[in-house]
């Protein structure tokens, strides 16, 4: 069995309503086990019997849109992946540290993610950034995460390509779940 951690894109936002314990109830009706969630977010760790992240993808974006009657994307990520992301933090916060965020936002690929890190840069105040293979490290105002120039591109950006952003600190518990 092989661990993955699955990131539901845009759910318990605008309408579109999935309860944890019934993520749960329909991961383990698809075949997957071990199965744990973390916050209402739409993050979930499982187990699978296949070693290929994009096979865990497709069944879970299919077991979803049925249930749901809508997409809802998933991104699914190694448990290698998690725990690389899961380390400290590597961009360094802003002082005083304490009213600062570090995030990530998941893409689907790593070319995705180098597409982001140049749409920050072109940004008129381009901010701090790190790009690492499918995730963007960025930095952020306690507050803020949505009306700051990075949160608003990653925002438009997700109406173009599969990302979602999770806060560094949730990145951390998923790890911790996942073994």
């Amino acid at each position: 069995m092989t661990r993955y951690a699955v990131f539901l894109r845009g759910v318990n936002v605008g309408g579109v309503k999935v309860l944890m314990k019934d993520l749960v109830h329909l991961l383990e009706d698809a075949g997957f086990t071990d199965v744990k969630t973390l916050l209402a977010s739409g993050n979930a760790v499982l187990s699978a019997r296949t070693d290929d992240p994009l096979a865990v993808k497709k069944k879970c974006d299919a077991v979803l849109a049925e249930y749901y009657q809508r997409p809802i994307p998933t991104i699914v990520c190694t448990v290698k992946e998690v725990q690389r992301l899961s380390q400290p933090f590597p961009l360094p916060l802003p002082e005083p540290a304490s009213e600062h965020h570090g995030y990530f936002t998941l893409c689907e690929s790593a070319a995705d993610a180098q597409a982001l890190g140049a749409a920050i840069q072109d940004l008129a105040e381009p901010a701090t950034h790190l790009v690492q293979d499918r995730a963007v490290a960025w930095i952020v105002r306690k507050g803020q995460s949505t009306t700051n120039p990075i949160g608003k591109l990653m925002d438009a950006q997700a109406k173009h390509r599969l990302v979602t952003t999770r806060n560094h600190n949730t990145l951390v518990k998923v790890d911790r779940k996942s073994t």
